[in-house]
């Protein structure tokens, strides 16, 4: 056979070949990374809670922000997160109710309570709209923003909710306890909005929320 035939039909042969030979399948791993995603998520969380938010009181502050605010510091991992408490708010009902109430308003709930400061009476978790607005005194001396306050008030009244009773300063220039009423002063320590270590360790060791 002439050498430029023999070019040819080896030519062809190949192009049959690959023709004939099955494509290589490039594994398609999005799905699979997306649920280890979310099993990751879900195996972090210890346990679940559900929440309702409600007004009380002649209300101005806009509710789309509170609900989006309270939201992220409930997903944020400095908070009770971290401690394996995932909060998913409903429309009504759930495991308690976060209420933004008027500073008139808050004493509705208990004698206990007080205009001035944010309260927390068995399933309700009260944040005055006084507090939220303008955040504290103390607070504002130190020149803190007033979004750090708000994660403050929703992380220490909601940790009343999940068991804890107020904490002191453990020395001066540490971090404040989230549980202590830091509103009010720190007694040496820093402002803080965010659990310490050793109390999202003990929200990780409770059994059931809502029980002191």
């Amino acid at each position: 056979m002439p050498r430029a035939a023999r070019v040819l039909a080896l030519s062809a042969a190949f192009v049959v070949t690959m023709l004939a030979s099955p494509a290589t399948a490039v594994p398609d791993n999005s799905s699979a990374r997306s649920a280890g995603h979310e099993a990751e998520r879900h195996a972090a969380a210890r346990r679940e809670v559900a929440y309702s938010v409600i007004t009380r009181g002649n209300v101005t502050a806009s509710m789309k922000v509170f609900r989006r605010q309270a939201q992220e510091t409930y997903d944020d991992q400095r908070g009770w997160r971290g401690g394996g408490v995932e909060f998913r708010r409903v429309r009504r009902g759930g495991d308690f109710t976060l209420v933004l109430a008027s500073a008139r308003a808050v004493p509705t709930f208990s004698s206990s309570c007080s205009a001035t400061w944010s309260c927390r009476v068995g399933r309700f978790v009260i944040i005055n709209q006084l507090r939220w607005k303008h955040a504290s005194p103390a607070w504002n001396a130190a020149g803190r923003s007033t979004r750090d306050y708000r994660h403050l008030v929703v992380n220490h009244e909601t940790g009343h909710w999940l068991g804890l009773d107020h904490a002191g300063c453990g020395a001066p220039g540490a971090r404040a306890p989230v549980m202590m009423p830091q509103s009010k002063g720190t007694d040496g320590c820093r402002l803080n909005p965010w659990p310490l270590p050793g109390e999202a360790a003990r929200i990780r060791r409770a059994v059931r929320p809502g029980e002191r």
